[in-house]
């Protein structure tokens, strides 16, 4: 056999592999594309129905609050009309095909509105029958309590709907509480999709991309066949003897010239690896300035964790009416984690915990902050409710990044032990009476600090006796996860805080360090783990 007639055939043979291997892989591809595009676009419509339910449980719990108004007298008011016509926009933005808020009872439901009928809205106490496994998924939701906006989210993602048959169409039913202002379910919003509809687009979306991949493969088989007939042994031969020189030449920061210019993908080949040569050149030079920058990095966020660190009190008083202790493990990164005491005057104690969104040097920032301004407002005597106001507007007037902070503020008169809270959107705290055992006690949540502006936030009182304690802490606390992935949640924190209730504010501290070290072991630290707690002793007659 010549020398023409070898490379012809060994380039033939190329070919014909080449074809094959990327027919089979193409086709391949084209199936696992189509059935990852079903799955994805499955999962954005649930996504997708989840939203639409929210909005309407949002809607029909501030709008049927008063719900004995409408089913005793079965008449509706302008607000029974707005939300009916809200119900309307949410049933063509999202494509519905009804939507619902109903009464379950034990054999039927009782309808409080419905879109079914769009031209009247007449549904007011109408009865209807359940349909199917309905009832089922009505009592599950029902039965839930959801006591935060998040606890409603998660339950809208995790889609808890029927499929059914009603006037000869499959609907596909999403079910979601709606809920009173005690956190809860007095009814049951439902938004109904046509399912043959919903399926019927995912199916013609998934068929079209297929098409697509498929037609760009053959398309690509035809200009491959036409391109690969030239000579290609020789010039990957060329680029091969340049590809062992490579070592060399990034050695010595040269770029190799393959000189290969045959028209085709192979010339693109060979330009491209002479491109890679040049980013390889200037990746490592880039890499050698990232890496100083990222030294720097590093000590600016040591220095960051300093300065947090140093805003913190760390020198405890030592009175007889009571006695405290707070410690602050921060994380890898710079944390927004803080606390703070103070003495506002010689009868009253004010107490912070807070919790920064976000990590590093921003965080640090807006937690100093917010230090700052928490601690100015409580001292000049302002309640804790309207501290918590006044820092609100304040960081709300210049917040360009929208970071916020949860706020547990609270001031103590030592002479009464009546505690004074507010709780803006942080951790529950967990109190032990002096006869009894430590206890989450659940608070009243406001917004977080900076979320809004506008807000007004709620306060309570807490009654301490002589001996009583309170623990507080920031999420990294029961967040805390192990190699599992698993959380070290409130039960055990609160089984750590039992186990040393009788001992100092300190002694109970590093039970509960020691409880959250033997969970997570060689898991790491991913969030500041802040704690404090106090003991009431009673008035300080002496002072």
């Amino acid at each position: 056999m010549t020398k023409t007639k070898f490379t012809k055939s060994l380039a033939f043979r190329t070919m014909l592999r080449l074809f094959v291997i990327v027919t089979v892989v193409s086709l391949i591809a084209a199936e696992i594309i189509g059935v990852s595009t079903f799955i994805q676009l499955t999962s954005q419509w649930h996504e997708y129905t989840s939203e639409a339910v929210l909005k309407g449980t949002a809607l029909s719990a501030a709008s049927l609050q008063d719900m004995d108004k409408y089913t005793k007298t079965g008449k509706v008011d302008t607000n029974y009309e707005n939300l009916f016509l809200n119900l309307l926009l949410i049933n063509d933005d999202y494509e519905l095909q009804r939507c619902d808020v109903f009464v379950p009872h034990e054999d039927h439901i009782t309808y409080l509105i419905s879109t079914a009928d769009k031209e009247t809205g007449e549904s007011l106490n109408k009865e209807a029958p359940y349909y199917g496994e309905e009832k089922e998924y009505v009592s599950k939701v029902m039965a839930e309590r959801f006591e935060t906006e998040a606890d409603l989210e998660r339950a809208a993602k995790e889609n808890i709907y029927t499929e059914n048959v009603k006037n000869d169409v499959k609907l596909v039913t999403y079910y979601l509480p709606v809920m009173d202002e005690n956190g809860k379910a007095f009814a049951v919003f439902a938004a109904s999709f046509s399912a043959d509809k919903v399926f019927k687009t995912i199916l013609e979306l998934t068929s079209t991309l297929i098409g697509i991949s498929l037609g760009v493969t053959l398309l690509t088989l035809i200009i491959f066949y036409f391109s690969i007939r030239k000579h290609i042994i020789r010039p990957i031969t060329d680029l091969t003897k340049s590809v062992r020189t490579i070592r060399e030449n990034v050695k010595n920061r040269q770029v190799v010239s393959t000189n290969i210019r045959t028209g085709d993908e192979i010339q693109e080949l060979a330009v491209t690896f002479e491109e890679m040569n040049k980013y390889l050149n200037a990746y490592i030079d880039e890499y050698t300035k990232i890496t100083a920058e990222k030294e720097r990095m590093d000590t600016e966020l040591s220095v960051a964790t300093g300065i947090q660190a140093g805003m913190l009190p760390d020198k405890f008083p030592d009175r007889k009416d009571f006695n405290i202790y707070a410690s602050m493990k921060p994380a890898k990164e710079v944390g927004g984690d803080f606390y703070d005491f103070f003495m506002i005057d010689d009868d009253h104690l004010g107490i912070v915990m807070a919790d920064v969104s976000g990590k590093g040097v921003p965080a640090a920032l807006f937690m100093m902050h917010s230090k700052i301004l928490l601690k100015s407002y409580t001292l000049m005597k302002k309640s804790p409710k309207a501290a918590l106001e006044e820092v609100n507007l304040q960081i709300c007037e210049n917040n360009p990044e929208q970071m916020f902070v949860t706020v547990w503020l609270g001031v103590l008169d030592l002479k009464t032990g009546i505690f004074t809270a507010a709780n803006a959107g942080h951790e529950k705290p967990a109190v032990k009476q002096a006869d009894g055992s430590f206890e989450l006690y659940k608070d009243k949540h406001g917004m977080m600090v900076g979320y809004m502006d506008g807000i007004h936030f709620k306060e309570y009182e807490l009654q301490l006796k002589k001996g009583s304690k309170l623990f507080l802490y920031t999420d990294g606390v029961a967040e805390a996860t192990n190699a599992e992935n698993e959380l070290f949640g409130t039960d055990r924190m609160i089984e750590a805080l039992r186990s040393a209730e009788n001992g100092t504010p300190k002694d109970i501290l590093s039970a509960v360090d020691e409880a959250v070290n033997r969970f997570v072991g060689d898991a790491p630290q991913f969030d500041d783990q802040t704690m404090l707690c106090i003991e009431y002793n009673g008035e300080n007659k002496s002072q």
